[in-house]
């Protein structure tokens, strides 16, 4: 069925009838409020909105739906859709959230020297940080206007199975390309999802391989909601969320 069908499915049990209370389609992140409160986030795709002054169909019409009909975004091949599908799920699960094993993954994965690690999407922050650790990087992005050294998605099918870490954004859960990239990385040690969109169910995202979710809780859910109005990215997050990691493997 694909991830994004599972989740959805898993989703519905959280669902129960709860509605939406707000959406804010952001320029760095969308979000999806809850009635009891609860925010999720998941990655805006803003260059996929096309060039008409719509990017969503419903807007207008979002709050007050049931979630139930929003979580069924997620599955949606328009990736604006997708991303508000995604964010409720992950509102959903605020109140679900498994006990979280540590505030970074590094202390757990403990790199080592001369490991090739893949990076799928771009994360600047943790770049120095694999760097130093002495490992062979290799990171697969489409927008090679990031940084030099770069690999387009291409290259995946070559160099992802050489691996011996593969971290992975959990944006390719919205675009879709999840399950093709996922396959190349079975040689890997370790897999791990990262990003704010990263949905912690390690019931889930454990059946495809994936080691390691390192997500979000969201603790000041008002502040996230302007924050993400105001076209604020991960930086601006901080105080707002607390990061979580959840090991998959003691779910198989």
């Amino acid at each position: 069925m694909g991830a994004m069908e599972d989740l959805y499915q898993y989703g519905l049990t959280l669902a129960s009838n709860l509605h939406v209370r707000d959406v804010r389609i952001g320029l760095g992140y969308t979000a999806v409020q809850i009635e009891n409160g609860d925010v999720g986030l998941a990655y805006t795709f803003r260059g996929e909105a096309g060039h008409t002054c719509t990017a969503m169909k419903m807007a207008g019409e979002l709050a007050g739906k049931q979630a139930d009909l929003l979580l069924s975004f997620m599955k949606e091949s328009d990736l604006i859709s997708a991303a508000v599908g995604l964010a409720t799920f992950n509102a959903l699960l605020q109140q679900h959230l498994p006990v979280s094993i540590a505030e970074d993954f590094f202390p757990i994965v403990r790199l080592r020297k001369g490991e090739r690690v893949g990076m799928v999407g771009f994360f600047a922050p943790i770049i120095p940080i694999i760097k130093k650790a002495g490992c062979e990087l290799f990171i697969f992005e489409r927008n090679l206007k990031r940084g030099e050294g770069l690999f387009g998605p291409e290259k995946i099918p070559s160099e992802l199975p050489t691996c011996d870490v593969v971290i992975l954004s959990a944006t390719t859960l919205i675009n879709h390309t999840f399950e093709e990239v996922v396959k190349h990385a079975k040689r890997a040690r370790e897999v791990i999802m990262l990003g704010p969109s990263t949905p912690l169910t390690p019931e889930v995202m454990g059946h495809y391989g994936v080691t390691l979710l390192a997500g979000m809780r969201i603790v000041k859910p008002e502040a996230v909601l302007r924050i993400v109005s105001e076209g604020g990215g991960t930086q601006r997050l901080k105080g707002t969320a607390q990061k979580v990691v959840v090991s998959c493997r003691e779910s198989e």
